[in-house]
């Protein structure tokens, strides 16, 4: 696809079409003060994270823990969970 140019101007009025091009065409903008590009609006891409959800899955799909294995995860999470910082509660009264 190709990259539209923009002045700050024309974006700022049609904000919310030209997200909508970024987003579902695949669209990518120069946004342009005077004749300098001063910003780029591109697609954003999918994080190449593992999702949490399926770790349950994936962890009955590999190879078996022994009970010494799963004692020393066991114990390892705990060790992480200790060091974390509880926040205060937003919602609390």
């Amino acid at each position: 696809m190709s990259v539209v140019a923009l002045t700050v101007t024309e974006f700022s009025r049609g904000l919310s079409d030209f997200l909508s091009q970024v987003q579902y065409q695949g669209q990518s903008l120069d946004i342009q003060r005077g004749k300098r590009v001063v910003a780029r609006v591109l697609p954003a891409v999918a994080s190449s994270g593992f999702p949490i959800d399926r770790l349950d899955a994936l962890l009955a799909r590999g190879p078996q823990m022994t009970t010494a294995e799963r004692q020393s995860m066991a114990v390892d999470g705990r060790a992480e969970r200790s060091r974390l910082i509880p926040r205060d509660d937003a919602w609390g009264s």
